[in-house]
């Protein structure tokens, strides 16, 4: 730690941490004020639903974008890109007058939200003995940040929708101005090959198409929209692979997947962020298990936010000692732990404890831990593009798991049963990556 705080680095971890500090306000104010908008707006459930869609559909399709161009012309320009894009989106977002300018506010809002693979990628190339340190950090900020985002939006809400979202604009300047100032300038990136735009236009359709199949038409796989989109990903993914095959500069570093720990991280970020989204409905398990009002039902998740932050922090200094390998496999063994106890659960104490252990386990053998590993398989050259792959991976699984399990969650018509079996059958999915980890290569 002596080091951590130096000069040069104690100002890129200003940058990052406030970006941490926009990025995260942003993604928890919305959810608590989406009746307001929809009230405002004048719209119905389906549509509102896109006040948080849209963002992630674009942070989605740009991620890959942002990280290779980030390896391609340098951090420092995307980022302030990324966080002039955020800075447009929020003052259209307050200004607008309709849901289709809101609309288009929110979308360069996730393109802005790129920062979030780029402050990654800073911690990687300016951070090695005390890289598992900083990420610790880093995250604990961001689920403070997620923690108190629903109480301010309610304090905010009593004035007007639009203060949740006047609130992040000066955050969001002093953040360009920051990164003005302290981030350093790269080296000359003129020896770089041309982009492959057909590449980008290709993997762009495959990911939008395939995330508004699984936002709008998981539930009706038969219907004509669904299978016009799974062409359309499908196609489009088989052009990309196409197009990469056939240029030098790589949009996606697919040729990392030809190493065994890079393939392992990859694996287990779609499946463990898949199985991660059994966490979405913990709340709407116990109001039904145990009769609990709508407020009892969030506050009853304190033990799980807490666990789930003292584990992040944990997990940071832990990564600099042991490496990634035990620590996900403790992570492993104790979310398939948790699982079951919630599975069995007959009791307020038994399930807070199953959430206290998913929180811990869930922190393990996800999040900080690969990107940790991924930032040791990748050099400067090819590291954020390998962080845009992380990244892509993590929010497929996420979109995956919270279709597959909330449509097993719908059908269910016996009650809590359907909830129980599910989180039974999550437990033996967290044994199975389990026994992933125990594949990877330790240094």
């Amino acid at each position: 730690m002596n080091n951590l705080f130096e000069s040069k680095k104690s100002q890129i971890l200003a940058v990052i941490f406030t970006g941490a500090i926009m990025i995260a306000l942003d993604g928890s104010t919305v959810s608590p004020i989406l009746y307001p908008l929809k009230t405002a707006f004048g719209v119905s459930e389906g549509l509102i639903s896109w006040a948080i869609n849209i963002e992630v559909l674009f942070l989605l399709i740009f991620t890959p974008i942002i990280a290779k161009m980030a390896d391609y012309i340098g951090r420092k320009k995307i980022y302030l890109l990324c966080i002039s894009s955020f800075i447009a989106g929020l003052l259209i977002v307050v200004s607008a007058q309709s849901f289709e300018w809101f609309l288009a506010g929110r979308a360069l809002q996730g393109i802005g939200a790129g920062i979030s693979v780029l402050a990654i990628v800073l911690i990687g190339d300016h951070f090695t003995e005390n890289r598992g340190t900083v990420l610790g950090i880093f995250g604990v900020i961001i689920s403070m940040v997620y923690a108190a985002g629903p109480l301010i939006a309610g304090f905010l809400i009593n004035f007007d929708w639009h203060f949740v979202f006047a609130v992040n604009i000066p955050v969001a300047l002093v953040l360009a101005c920051l990164a003005y100032k302290l981030l350093p300038a790269e080296s000359d990136f003129s020896g770089k090959k041309a982009i492959d735009w057909k590449g980008i236009i290709a993997l762009s359709l495959a990911i939008a198409a395939f995330a508004i199949f699984i936002t709008q038409f998981s539930g009706s796989l038969f219907s004509a929209g669904a299978f016009i989109l799974i062409a359309v990903t499908i196609v489009s993914l088989l052009l990309f692979l196409k197009f990469e095959r056939s240029t030098e500069e790589k949009i996606l570093p697919l040729s990392m997947l030809k190493r065994k720990n890079p393939l392992i991280a990859s694996i287990l970020t779609l499946l463990g962020y898949t199985a991660g989204a059994g966490t979405y409905f913990l709340s709407t398990f116990a109001i039904m298990a145990f009769g609990l009002s709508d407020s009892a039902g969030a506050y009853i998740l304190l033990p799980f936010t807490v666990a789930s932050l003292v584990a992040t922090l944990a997990v940071g200094k832990l990564l600099d000692k042991t490496g990634p390998k035990p620590i996900m496999l403790a992570g492993g063994l104790i979310s398939a732990t948790g699982m079951f106890i919630l599975g069995i659960s007959g009791s307020i104490h038994t399930f807070i404890l199953s959430t206290i252990l998913i929180g811990i386990g869930n922190a393990s053998i996800a999040g900080n831990a690969l990107y940790y590993l991924m930032l040791h398989e990748s050099g400067t050259e090819d590291r954020a593009s390998a962080q845009g792959l992380l990244n892509v991976l993590l929010n497929a699984g996420s979109l995956i798991g919270g279709a597959l399990l909330g449509a097993a969650f719908d059908s269910a018509s016996g009650g809590t049963a359907n909830y129980r079996i599910t989180y039974f059958v999550l437990a033996s999915v967290y044994i199975g990556l389990a026994i992933i980890v125990t594949r990877l290569k330790q240094d």
